[in-house]
């Protein structure tokens, strides 16, 4: 499971964490992003990653739990 946050202190609202995941960022009436989805599957660590990398005020900040392992 990935953990997303936004430091809404250092966001300046540029929006594109929503155009790279558009069901877990959005952009409040202040002009600040927010997260709509907190956690999300490791399947879409390649999309976080997206968005953390797109981010030009390097506000978006994830941590993926350890996989269980089975065996």
């Amino acid at each position: 499971m990935i953990e997303i946050k936004v430091d809404r202190t250092i966001c300046q609202g540029y929006g594109n964490c929503v155009l790279a995941m558009g069901d877990v960022f959005d952009i409040d009436n202040d002009g600040i992003a927010v997260v709509l989805k907190g956690q999300v599957g490791d399947d879409r660590l390649a999309d976080v990653k997206r968005a953390v990398y797109d981010c030009p005020s390097e506000a978006i900040s994830f941590t993926q739990s350890a996989s269980e392992q089975t065996g």
